[in-house]
């Protein structure tokens, strides 16, 4: 039992520095192309099965509530066909961008492909499966409620 306290108190101070140190854990981009689950869904998702996070470490890296972490998994779980996860992506997405709660998980990851990987919207279309225009609205509404308009 104490071997499992001082483990557990270990991981803690581990998780609190991965946190605390700006995260360096990143996602591929090629994970969102699946279009069977949400944005946030496959997020979840991945953060937990790849890097075995638990739901309330999920919920303070993306600054969301736990219930919601473990909403999110468990549609994930009931709704996708595949359950492997390409590592393989040409762009990876840093995880602390998604703690922005002014904005949806999907805004975000438009904005941050847009503005910081400077791909255009057909490409950011492309990599997410998704069709441009709907891209371009995305983007759209992101700067419209940040105020760049």
């Amino acid at each position: 039992m104490r071997k499992l306290r001082l483990n557990r108190r270990n991981n803690t101070r581990e998780f609190t520095n991965i946190v605390s140190s700006g995260s360096s854990i990143t996602i591929p981009l090629s994970i969102f192309s699946d279009r069977t689950v949400a944005v946030l869904e496959i997020l979840v998702e991945y953060l937990k099965d790849m890097h075995k996070l638990s739901y309330h470490e999920i919920a303070v890296l993306i600054n969301r509530n736990d219930r919601t972490i473990w909403t999110a998994y468990n549609r994930a779980k009931k709704k996708r066909i595949k359950k492997s996860f390409s590592k393989n992506s040409k762009f990876h997405i840093p995880v602390k961008i998604f703690s922005d709660r002014s904005v949806s998980v999907f805004e975000i990851l438009t904005e941050y492909c847009h503005d910081s990987l400077n791909l255009k919207f057909s490409q950011i279309a492309r990599l997410t499966d998704r069709d441009d225009r709907t891209i371009w609205t995305v983007y759209r509404r992101t700067i419209k409620k940040r105020g760049k308009i």
